[in-house]
């Protein structure tokens, strides 16, 4: 994808979490707009451990030629017990 793109989607106002797709069949989970940096050739992935929520330190950060990234859609949202209702 070009980097113009990658920008548009990861810095959108609101944010909406997306998943990333890369051509090796890997996925990235974006939940917070901090999470990327888009450069022209590469998007730098901050990954955290799960529930650690958008604050604190990256454990690891993944490299992604930009070119690899084959699509974006946004995240499904979790449903929540007030979300479900009750029968």
């Amino acid at each position: 994808m070009e980097a113009e793109e990658l920008y548009r989607v990861f810095k959108q106002h609101p944010f909406t979490p997306v998943r990333v797709y890369v051509s090796d069949g890997s996925s990235y989970d974006i939940t917070h707009p901090d999470q990327v940096i888009v450069s022209r050739r590469a998007s730098h992935i901050g990954m955290r451990r799960d529930g650690q929520g958008p604050q604190g330190p990256f454990l690891n950060v993944a490299i992604v030629a930009n070119i690899h990234i084959t699509r974006v859609e946004p995240l499904k949202r979790r449903r929540t017990r007030s979300s479900q209702g009750s029968s």
